[in-house]
């Protein structure tokens, strides 16, 4: 068991708690500024699993539980849902001091976050991620949000919780599709950080990487805390570092909803930002054919050949990324190490995608 403490200006300090039972959860939330009242949000699938001992532990500290279940997936990211939400909150009377706790992916605590951020002007915020991807993604960092029609996390706000709280044996649970979605960003912190970490997926077999996912979650946490903490709400450019494969990887998710997962999205949006990378001269040819490796390597896609290119570009224009008709991209230099802030034409990024197709097939 280990505990991160991220520190954030205005005195806003908060502790991540890894390896922890989900059983003793309700122990950290006996403080008065906790409240009476817990609302868990969770979704059917993870409710099912571990909804009683989350709520068997809060009622043992004596708080009222109050939980709402959603269907999961992406799409219930929506402003309807994050109303109901809203809905139970003021129907249970909810006051400033009571929290909502999130159980599940990162679905869940952008949704779950975005409404703690807007109740009341916002009230106490626990993540509880069952996930590997919410583990060393959307738990950290304070993003929250909910998509429009146009694209994802259209509508947000910067939100950081009261304390993150994970339980390793979620992970035993998870089908193998949705542990190959946190693989995809884990590789991205090697990718944009840390050669360590994407060594480790380079050399060592598939099948023995269950040993090393404590290591590579604990890095991944430590990467991500030590960007946030220095540019909490993007505005120093420095957390631009933790889009790579995301200007793509969301354009591809939003338009293909029904094909590819985010980490999926994200895999592919690796690709395609590191394809770019070598084109623009940024990074040599071997280290596009080694990100690509990697990802095929753990059966990830990895090739362009089931995306719609004209497609995912309807989305791309709606990017938060996208400045005077342009789209900001976060290249690859080198594995370990890589440059933001880099303006490209949406026009050259069509020519420089449909060029890879083209290679793709030979």
């Amino acid at each position: 068991m280990k505990k991160i403490r991220v520190n954030l200006k205005e005195e806003n300090i908060y502790f991540i708690y890894l390896g922890y039972s989900l059983k003793d959860v309700g122990r950290l939330l006996t403080e008065k500024k906790y409240g009476r009242k817990v609302l868990i949000l969770s979704d059917t699938n993870v409710f099912s699993i571990y909804g009683e001992v989350i709520k068997d532990s809060l009622t043992k500290e004596e708080k009222k539980v109050i939980d709402v279940v959603i269907r999961p997936g992406e799409r219930a990211k929506t402003l309807h849902n994050a109303y109901n939400i809203l809905k139970n909150c003021a129907e249970n009377e909810m006051g400033r001091d009571d929290t909502i706790l999130t159980l599940g992916g990162g679905v869940i605590s952008d949704l779950g976050g975005f409404v703690a951020s807007i109740y009341m002007r916002g009230i106490n915020f626990v993540v509880v991620p069952t996930t590997l991807l919410a583990y060393v993604d959307a738990s950290i960092g304070g993003k929250t949000g909910v998509n429009l029609p146009f694209g994802k996390n259209l509508v947000g706000s910067f939100y950081q919780p009261s304390f993150v709280y994970m339980d390793y044996n979620t992970l035993s649970t998870l089908p193998k599709r949705e542990v190959k979605q946190g693989i995809a960003e884990i590789i991205k912190y090697g990718i944009i950080k840390s050669k360590k970490i994407f060594d480790i997926f380079r050399d060592k077999p598939v099948d023995e990487m269950k040993k090393y996912l404590p290591f590579l979650i604990e890095e991944s946490i430590k990467i991500k805390k030590d960007v946030v903490e220095k540019d909490e709400k993007e505005k120093k450019g420095l957390r631009e570092i933790l889009n790579f494969g995301h200007t793509l990887g969301h354009a591809i998710e939003i338009s293909h909803l029904s094909k590819f997962s985010h980490g999926e999205s994200i895999s592919l949006g690796m690709v395609g930002e590191t394809y770019i990378s070598w084109k623009l001269g940024f990074c040599r040819e071997d280290v596009y054919y080694a990100v690509k490796e990697v990802l095929q390597k753990h059966r990830l896609p990895f090739n362009f050949s089931s995306v719609v290119i004209d497609k995912i570009f309807n989305y791309l224009r709606y990017d938060k990324k996208v400045r005077q008709g342009n789209l900001r991209f976060v290249l690859v230099e080198d594995i370990g190490k890589v440059k933001t802030g880099i303006v490209v034409k949406i026009e050259d990024v069509s020519k420089i995608l449909k060029e890879m197709v083209k290679d793709e097939k030979y």
